[in-house]
């Protein structure tokens, strides 16, 4: 009988500790990643419609927070037929030769119940560049969004030419969206 309430006891342990660290599962059609940029004096807005983000930000064990995305290059949208084929083009994303954008967490840093510093590796066309953004929290009774907004400068990573209506910088804003667990 002692044996049995003590591996029960281990079986409570062990399933609250795999509760606090599991990975958070993402609502695909709540979450999206938008892009703004200058062209010709004018803001021209896009998005990815393919993202999937896997993440752990529900840990207390700092090593074991990360927050990953993958942007599927093909899935580019500007409602521009035309300027989205140009954009998939080797002079801009190559989506051919490099189909996904890819970000992976170095660190992710707790600075307050609702936001976080997120500090990770950004791949895109092979190559690689440190971004650091802040991460804030919205929730609800039924769903965390974490939202973040930075700046890129869109030649660090080769994706069109020099340009003199074409800006440099990319402001990227990402909603991820999860269910409560």
């Amino acid at each position: 009988m002692l044996k049995t309430i003590r591996n029960v006891g281990m079986l409570i342990i062990l399933s609250t500790f795999s509760c606090l660290s599991q990975e958070m599962v993402q609502k695909k059609t709540a979450t999206t990643v938008t892009f703004t940029i200058r062209n010709f004096g004018f803001n021209v807005a896009g998005l990815f419609k393919e993202v999937a983000i896997s993440s752990n930000l529900k840990s207390a064990n700092a090593k074991e927070l990360f927050f990953n995305a993958v942007l599927r290059v093909n899935s580019i949208f500007t409602d521009s037929d035309a300027r989205d084929t140009h954009l998939l083009a080797p002079d801009y994303f190559d989506a051919e030769k490099y189909p996904k954008i890819v970000f992976e967490s170095t660190a992710v840093e707790k600075i307050s119940p609702s936001k976080y510093v997120l500090k990770g590796v950004l791949t895109i066309k092979g190559v690689d560049k440190i971004v650091e953004t802040f991460l804030e929290i919205e929730s609800s009774k039924s769903e965390n969004i974490f939202l973040a907004n930075f700046a890129l400068d869109r030649r660090d990573f080769g994706v069109g030419g020099s340009s003199l209506v074409l800006s440099d910088n990319v402001n990227i804003k990402m909603k991820y969206v999860t269910g409560k667990n």
